[in-house]
This record gives structure tokens, C-alpha cells and sequence, in this order.
């Protein structure tokens, strides 16, 4: 039959991620079938993978009118209301699609995420744990699973489970290796080790809080591979004889080789172990030169404090960024000179902010954010504090030891590396924590800010 055909035909080019003809065939096929529930809810999945998260609730509601037990419908549900931050009620499809079919690793999984979000922690293990009795090699569950234990302290364990990263095909990151042996954390005895960066900036800032430990604890020859924009500002800061900084992806006769998130395991399984995480170094010179020029913006006094309000993650950045209109009562307030930070092309929405409100946020056009690393570690240096958002600003910010104040959303956007309580993060003492009281409420947040900011 037709339907038949269109349906198998819509399979096929979802399979080669082919989601916009993809939706087109399952339409059709609906169309001519309108009582196949299984057209339906391939029809939800398609569209929510094209960016049709409406349309996606609307075919999977419409599968449930047809077929109440089909799983993948209750599982694309609970996706949506996790996407809109109701956790109850994702955790309610999840466990529905659960009840009906108990081996679905998938649902599991979602929901094991979604209760490591609510701080229920014996709840949250339970689930993840009957994730590996279900499919035990599920990397992409054992990679959530440790950097949930990491995120509550479980670090020996959360270590091990992350490691399974490296296993999972979404996990995106280039292998830098080389194909060598990886180092097992003991002496190099006179051999060459290779420690390269993964991951974001942020994250290889983060990671890279461990490189001192690492240098001592080889005591031999390092080589040390970074995102080519962070070359200048880690050439600046591992200065130890034998260790050099070069571009990842350079050739490097090392011996053996480690990736900087794998050095956790056995640099950071006890908290007495932990860093200030002060380990950078910006261009002295530059920040002197930069606070001059930054100091004649205001008056005698005044403070000068870096901003930056949004967070460019694709997948969480949008749950962790603020709007200027939402920090504009912090932004009023007098005695404060502020500088953005704020990678991107954010020009045109200072003047419109400036414009409206008359407050000013000052650009520095002679530093790229984005693609002047060293500059922007320059800029931080130069001010007395840093407001910001989640993104990499804060760790070269706690990297470099300037006070930094973070406003931290909860639930999708809180980042394992900080913590769900207390005001400091092991990683960074420069750094102070400020959270949302509820996902997507940021007026708590802003009154702690404003009572920091009285009293630095």
C-alpha cells in the first residue's frame, strides 16, 4: 500500500538524518492513513529532530488518541515537558512508557536525567542504575551517570563513569591523541606525555585548573596541546621547565597521551585535593594599559565591573542567559563603571539598551571576545569584579582569580561543576555562586546580586 511505502520511504531518510523530506513522507503517509498511530508517531519524532517541537506534541497527542500504550509518543511527551522545565510532568510519560514497556533504555535514561534535575540524588542513582541493568554498555548513560555523581561529589565513581565519554558517538569531540597510549597517571620516568584539551573553552579552562598537579605528578617532558586561540594565555601561565604549550592537532613525539578530563580520576577524587584554581596569567602590560583606559569611563571610585549576560551552548545555553532588560535594576545602580564581555555581536543590542534606559555598557572595539582569548583574560584582569552568566567567561575569570559573581540558573542549565548549595565551587575561590530560586526566575538572584555588589 501507498502508506505503507511513504512511511518506509520517511524511515529511510530520518535513518540518513534527512528530517525536513523525512517529515514531508510521514505527512503524506498520515495523510492517506489517518488511523495508523505508528505513522503518527514517526511523524512527532521527525518533527521534533526538524525543530518542530509544536508539531511534534501535536502528532504524538494525536498517536496517544490512537494507540494509549505507544511508547515512543509518551517518551516524546515527557521530552517536551522536560524541555519546558516541568519535571513532574516529564517524570509522569517517562514512567508511563516505562510501565507499559519496562526494557525501554531510552525512557530510562530521560527519566534518570530528569530526576538528577530535581536534587532527588537516591532517586536519581535508582534510575540510572536500572538503566545498566537494562542495557549495560549504554555509553551515553554512563557518561549522564558521571557527571551526575560528579556534580554531587561522587568523585571516584563519577570519574570512572565519565571516562565512557570517549565511547559515545554524540559525544562530538575530536580523539587529539595521536593514536598514542594513554598515561595512566603514574611518573613518566624520562618519557614524553602529551595532556591536550577537549571540549569548550569553558571546559578546557576548567579541566586545565588540573595541568599544575599533572606537570608534577609526570616529572618529565609535557606537552601541552590547547584550542589555538588559548595558545598565548597558557604559554603564559606553564612556564615549568620541559613543559611546552602548543596548537592541538600539532605533531608531538610524546610517548604517551591524556586528555585534560580524564586527569580527574586521579588528580581530583578527594576534596582536600582541590586548586584555588588560580593558574593563569594575562598580558600585564595589556591590563595596565586597559584599567587606564577603563578608569577614565567614570569617576574617582568608582568600580569597574566586566558583564556578560548570555551563554552560547546550542544545547543549554538558552536556559542559562539572561536579557539586559532583566538585569537592567542591577545595572542602575550607581558607582559602577560596567565593560562588557560578552562575546558575539551584541553592538547593536547596547545602543538599543543605552538608548532606552540610559545605562551605559561599555564595548572595548578593539577586543573580539570571541576570537581574542588573550585580550578578553587582559580585560578581566583589568577590572575589580565580573558579573556573568554561565559560559567561559567565569572560568578565565576564576581562572585568573578576579572576583566573579555567577548567576546560576536550576534545573537545565546548572552545569555539573557547580554545585547545587553553597555560595563556592572547589574549582575556582575567586568565583561566588548566585542561583535562581525557580527555573526561569531571576528576581532572587538579582537581589543577592544587588547585596554583593553593596558590599564586594
Amino acid at each position: 500500500p501507498r502508506p505503507v511505502r511513504k512511511y518506509e520511504k520517511g524511515r529511510c531518510l530520518l535513518d540518513r538524518d534527512a528530517t525536513a523530506e523525512a517529515v514531508v513522507w510521514f505527512e503524506e503517509a498520515a495523510a492517506e492513513d489517518p488511523k495508523n498511530a505508528e505513522i503518527r508517531s514517526m511523524l512527532g519524532i521527525a518533527r521534533r529532530r526538524n525543530g518542530d517541537k509544536a508539531g511534534a506534541v501535536a502528532a504524538f497527542r494525536a498517536t496517544l488518541d490512537l494507540n494509549p500504550e505507544d511508547v515512543a509518543a509518551l517518551n516524546g511527551l515527557g521530552n517536551d515537558a522536560l524541555e519546558h522545565e516541568d519535571f513532574a510532568e516529564a517524570a509522569n510519560w517517562y514512567r508511563r512508557a516505562l510501565a507499559i514497556q519496562p526494557g525501554f533504555a531510552k525512557a530510562q535514561k530521560n527519566l534518570a536525567y530528569t530526576l538528577s534535575l530535581t536534587n532527588d540524588t537516591a532517586a536519581a542513582r535508582a534510575a540510572f542504575e536500572r538503566i545498566f541493568e537494562i542495557r549495560p554498555n549504554l555509553a551515553e548513560a554512563h557518561m549522564d551517570y558521571g557527571l551526575f555523581l560528579l556534580s554531587i561529589g561522587d568523585y571516584a565513581r563519577g570519574w570512572q563513569e565519565y571516562e565512557h565519554r570517549w565511547r559515545f558517538d554524540g559525544f562530538g569531540e575530536q580523539d587529539w591523541g595521536g593514536g598514542l597510549p594513554r598515561w595512566d597517571g603514574t611518573s613518566l620516568q624520562g618519557r614524553h606525555l602529551l595532556l591536550w584539551g577537549e571540549q569548550g573553552i569553558g571546559d578546557l579552562i576548567l579541566y586545565g585548573t588540573m595541568l599544575p598537579d599533572a606537570i608534577r605528578r609526570a616529572a618529565g617532558t609535557v606537552t601541552v596541546a590547547v584550542e589555538p586561540r588559548l595558545v598565548p594565555l597558557f604559554a603564559r601561565a606553564l612556564t615549568q621547565e620541559g613543559v611546552t604549550v602548543v596548537e592541538r592537532g600539532a605533531t608531538v613525539p610524546a610517548d604517551m597521551q591524556c586528555p585534560f578530563g580524564s586527569l580527574g580520576q586521579w588528580l581530583r577524587t578527594d576534596p582536600s585535593a582541590w586548586s584555588d584554581g588560580r593558574y593563569l596569567k594575562a598580558d600585564a602590560a595589556r591590563s595596565a594599559e586597559l584599567r587606564r583606559r577603563y578608569a577614565a569611563l567614570g569617576r574617582p571610585g568608582d568600580r569597574l565591573v566586566g558583564l556578560s549576560w548570555r551563554s552560547a551552548n546550542w544545547h543549554v545555553g538558552h536556559y542559562k542567559s539572561l536579557s539586559l532588560e532583566t538585569l537592567l535594576p542591577v545595572l542602575q545602580r550607581p558607582g559602577l563603571v560596567w565593560v562588557s564581555l560578552q562575546y558575539g555581536d551584541v553592538a547593536a543590542e547596547i545602543a538599543d539598551f543605552a538608548k532606552r534606559h540610559g545605562v551605559a555598557i561599555h564595548q572595548d572595539t578593539e577586543i573580539d571576545a570571541m576570537r581574542d582569548l588573550d585580550g578578553l583574560a587582559a580585560q578581566v584582569a583589568a577590572l575589580d569584579a565580573v558579573v556573568s552568566s554561565s559560559n567561559s567567561t567565569v572560568h578565565i575569570a576564576g581562572a585568573l582569580g578576579v572576583p566573579c559573581d555567577i548567576l546560576l540558573s536550576v534545573g537545565r542549565g546548572r552545569m555539573w561543576y557547580w554545585p547545587a548549595s553553597g555560595e563556592r565551587s572547589p574549582w575556582y575561590d575567586s568565583v561566588r555562586l548566585i542561583r535562581q530560586a525557580q527555573p526561569g526566575d531571576w528576581s532572587a538572584a538579582l537581589q543577592q546580586l544587588s547585596r554583593f555588589l553593596d558590599a564586594p
